[in-house]
């Protein structure tokens, strides 16, 4: 009985303990954590349309790979249903400094002006961000197989609505290309003018995590600049856009 008791014991404490392992609520349920042992006899290939986490879900840059060779974190292999790694999460095995750091990403010299560029959009429509002067523009960095991109256009789309009669023009930039866009489009909506093939406007900018999202204000400037996904997105957004018109 007693052995009985220690082996319910052991299976519970393995039960739960993987639980805790994939208790990351900001990856799809779809996805499942490999077990130590399936990592140890697959090839591990990181591709660029796989999500890298901290264990908070902030979104990393794929430079932070490099955390895998980094004895002080853990990294969790997350799998979708054809069993291709989709998610990584990089769990710390030992304390670190509780200090909350801000993405170097995100940061930005009051009164920068923003990079001019030229994109063409899925009409075939090109625009010159200097053209665009005397309009407050917004500019979003996404990608299509992007998880938190996903999440947040929602709310993208409701703030596109509560500006579209108002001098503000919302530009999503990606590196994906024209068919790629226009297949996500028939099932996804998202109301902003889409500029494919934009690499090097996203070279430019230096976006490295995704969704990234900048403001620039009628005179050409940064105002705001938001690097990872935001539950709050449209009302911070919505904040910056209203102060510079």
């Amino acid at each position: 009985m007693k052995f009985l008791k220690l082996l319910s014991f052991i299976i519970s404490f393995i039960y739960f303990g993987t639980l805790q392992a994939q208790d990351f609520k900001f990856i799809p349920k779809e996805q499942r954590l490999l077990t130590d042992e399936e990592v140890k006899t697959m090839e591990i290939v990181v591709t660029p349309d796989i999500l890298l986490f901290n264990e908070t879900g902030e979104t990393l840059p794929m430079s932070q790979v490099q955390l895998m060779t980094n004895s002080n974190y853990k990294p969790l292999f997350y799998v979708g249903k054809n069993e291709r790694i989709k998610s990584i999460v990089f769990k710390c095995l030992k304390p670190v400094n509780n200090t909350i750091q801000k993405n170097p990403e995100a940061e930005f010299i009051k009164g920068e002006k923003a990079l001019d560029f030229i994109a063409t959009d899925l009409n075939s429509n090109r625009f010159k961000l200097s053209d665009l002067k005397g309009q407050v523009v917004v500019l979003n960095f996404w990608f299509t197989k992007c998880g938190p991109c996903i999440k947040e256009m929602p709310e993208l789309n409701n703030l596109a609505e509560d500006f579209k009669n108002k001098k503000v023009k919302f530009l999503a930039i990606t590196f994906n290309s024209k068919e790629v866009v226009k297949q996500f489009l028939q099932d996804t909506t998202f109301d902003f003018d889409i500029a494919p093939n934009a690499n090097d406007v996203i070279t430019m900018y230096g976006v490295q995590s995704y969704p990234t999202s900048i403001v620039v204000d009628k005179n050409g400037n940064i105002v705001t600049k938001e690097v990872g996904y935001r539950t709050n997105i449209k009302s911070v957004l919505t904040k910056a856009i209203d102060a510079a018109l």
